[in-house]
């Protein structure tokens, strides 16, 4: 199984994650993993990024769910959550629509260093700084990385990006800021 990102085009805006986004045995669990509050919204002060997140599951065919709003991202909610003691809480969102830039268009300018902040629906705040930011070929993606349940605590901010290729309806590359808690 080697699931990728793709993007729908953006005349219907959408980023979504192919296969079944990290489960290695392809199976979901009929609840979140979760054992912190759910997470409400992203900011990334630096960018000026202020984005509600809406908990997303799994398409019918497979595919990671991402809102149709270009304005709003989707938090995993079968993977674990932003301020979780273990696994990747992974963020996807719209690099853009039919009507301009999405939520996730600022994180074409992150860099190291850069402070990302949580907030939950409890009103704490799980505070992460950017350790990487990297571009790839969609089908050069590792997936099962990306959505690790067992690996130290980390944010995933997966977004589309590189040229539009008409022909495969989609954008050929994801964008993959990843950012670790902070203290």
């Amino acid at each position: 199984m080697d699931p990728v990102p793709t993007a729908a085009p953006p005349q219907d805006g959408g980023a979504v994650v192919e296969q079944r986004p990290g489960t290695r045995d392809a199976s979901i669990p009929d609840e979140p993993d979760a054992t912190t509050s759910p997470p409400v919204r992203l900011l990334v002060p630096d960018l000026g990024l202020d984005v509600p997140l809406d908990a997303v599951g799994v398409t019918d065919d497979g595919l990671m769910e991402v809102p149709e709003d270009a304005d709003r991202a989707g938090w995993y909610r079968f993977g674990p959550s932003p301020g979780d003691d273990t696994g990747s809480a992974v963020l996807a969102g719209h690099v853009d629509d039919r009507e301009g830039p999405g939520a996730f268009m600022a994180l074409t300018e992150a860099q190291e260093d850069m402070r990302v902040v949580v907030e939950h629906d409890d009103g704490s705040r799980t505070d992460y700084t950017v350790t990487a930011r990297r571009t790839t070929d969609k089908k050069e993606l590792p997936v099962d990385d990306l959505f690790d349940r067992d690996g130290p605590p980390l944010l995933q901010l997966v977004t589309c990006t590189g040229p539009w290729s008409e022909r495969a309806g989609s954008y050929r590359d994801n964008l993959v800021v990843t950012a670790t808690p902070v203290g």
